[in-house]
């Protein structure tokens, strides 16, 4: 198992609309290669997150038994018009500094905290995702490859969890 879709019915508010959302850093190496690759005219190569070194809802504890991981954190991300994340692997150097776990039992899943506006695009290994509902959800390895971009005019509103397999 690498990477598969599934759903849970939403039980949370749009209290995630009203975060004070931080932009998240990206290397000068990782903003190179993806020059070098033709992103040369992008307003933001990342979204904003709010994570949870902040206060969170208290629903988003009902997502620590959905997934069957452990040491899960928590992040907020929105992605404005005209944000982009070109095709990368994430590292997670905090996660696995923080739990000492071992890089490759790190997953990621990412919660469609919302329906799918027009102009809001995510890949995961090469197979590129709209139409989602709120709810959908997409689980990956460590080594997943994966993009997301925002060209409409909504923000596009979603949850990531990090944790390990058990």
């Amino acid at each position: 198992m690498n990477f598969y879709t599934g759903h849970v019915n939403p039980f949370w508010d749009k209290s995630y609309r009203t975060f004070s959302y931080v932009k998240q850093p990206v290397t000068e190496q990782e903003i190179a290669q993806w020059k070098e690759k033709g992103y040369d005219c992008i307003k933001s190569f990342t979204g904003s997150m709010y994570d949870s070194k902040n206060p969170l809802p208290s629903w988003v504890e009902k997502f620590n038994n959905i997934f069957g991981l452990k040491n899960q954190t928590y992040n907020f991300y929105k992605m404005s018009t005209l944000e982009i994340m070109p095709t990368h692997t994430d590292h997670f150097r905090t996660y696995t500094k923080l739990f000492n776990a071992v890089p490759t039992n790190v997953c990621r899943v990412l919660i469609m905290l919302e329906d799918w506006q027009p102009g809001h695009y995510l890949e995961i290994a090469d197979v590129g995702y709209v139409n989602w509902k709120a709810g959908d959800y997409f689980f990956w390895q460590y080594d997943v490859p994966h993009a997301a971009s925002n060209i409409g005019v909504e923000d596009r509103y979603t949850l990531q969890i990090t944790g390990e397999l058990l």
